[in-house]
């Protein structure tokens, strides 16, 4: 009986630590797409010249993907120099939920990248 007992436990702490693995490396996958996708609209930001249209493109992309509690995913800021019209460099701020839902961790994280 004492054996059929430790069995069973050890199955059970198995089982735990697989779905607490898993979760982690989720989570973890989760980052490196919010990463991609931010490097991916700073390239296309970058290569339409800060576009209104593709900006407004990508913030509506970024909230479907990463905007689950209603707010803005996506934070674009463009800079003029003096003399000049059209914005010269910017900042973009992509916001996403970094969580492990087996224990119900989660937190807002953000990452910058400068758009040139």
């Amino acid at each position: 009986m004492e054996t059929v007992i430790k069995g069973f436990t050890g199955m059970f702490f198995l089982i735990v630590l697989t779905c607490m693995g898993v979760s982690i490396i989720a989570s973890s996958i989760r980052s490196t797409k919010a990463s991609e996708a931010l490097m991916s609209y700073v390239s296309r930001i970058e290569n339409s010249n800060y576009s209104d249209e593709v900006i407004i493109s990508c913030k509506a992309d970024a909230r479907q993907q990463f905007g689950e509690d209603g707010g803005e995913a996506l934070e674009v800021i463009s800079v003029s120099q003096k003399g000049h019209s059209y914005p010269s460099y910017g900042r973009a701020t992509l916001n996403y939920t970094y969580r492990i839902p087996l224990i119900g961790y989660a937190s807002r994280h953000s990452i910058s990248s400068v758009i040139g």
